[in-house]
């Protein structure tokens, strides 16, 4: 009896650490996205954190055919690349994102259930790949 309750604990916490991992820490994906930085603050009722948004290129479909701007929102983890983030609000830049498949209330907002990103997941900027002068042409 002792061996069976033994393995059925040992078989618990295996899971509950598999699923842990899998779905808060191990990165589902991670790649650049490009736009116009127009939304950076610090924010959060117990845990602060930096969360910013970039207008990308382009409009997306919505259902009931409105149309929307593709935006990311993300969140950063670095308090030297949040200074730098805000120092080029309004500004065209290519930054480099983690995307997890959930999100952890230390690490910054949860965007899935509200507006935003059209993936689910939380993005995680981790460097500033390339700025420069927004583009005049394009209307915000």
């Amino acid at each position: 009896m002792k061996k069976v309750i033994f393995l059925s604990l040992l078989f618990l916490i295996l899971f509950a650490t598999g699923y842990i991992y899998w779905f808060y820490y191990n990165p589902y994906s991670d790649g650049s996205r490009e736009g116009i930085l127009y939304k950076f603050s610090r924010k959060g009722n117990v845990f602060k954190t930096y969360e910013g948004e970039i207008i990308q290129p382009g409009l997306r479909s919505m259902q009931g055919g409105v149309i929307n701007t593709n935006n990311l929102s993300f969140s950063v983890t670095d308090i030297a690349l949040s200074d730098s983030l805000n120092k080029i609000l309004g500004k065209n830049v290519k930054l480099h994102y983690i995307q997890y498949r959930k999100c952890l209330p230390w690490r910054g907002e949860n965007y899935n259930s509200k507006e935003g990103n059209q993936n689910v997941g939380q993005y995680i900027v981790d460097r500033i790949e390339h700025v420069s002068d927004a583009n005049p042409n394009i209307g915000l």
